[in-house]
């Protein structure tokens, strides 16, 4: 959850969603940067799953729960 949250709040906000103590244990447990390649295959598999299409689907156009999947 961390992970997808982290465009839409700040350390801060998502610490305390989380319940945790320390900012310290959200940003370096719990958050991990997403390198371009993994969003597009998301995306990607988004579309294909949610509408039997192959074709990319460019991560910013995705609905917000299609990144509930990256871990």
């Amino acid at each position: 959850m961390a992970t997808q949250a982290q465009g839409m709040g700040s350390v801060k906000d998502i610490q305390a969603h989380l319940r945790h103590a320390k900012a310290d244990t959200t940003a370096n447990k719990y958050m991990q940067a997403l390198p371009e390649s993994v969003r597009e295959m998301v995306g990607s598999m988004y579309q294909m799953l949610a509408k039997g299409g192959e074709a990319k689907m460019p991560f910013e156009e995705m609905p917000q729960n299609a990144t509930n999947f990256i871990q």
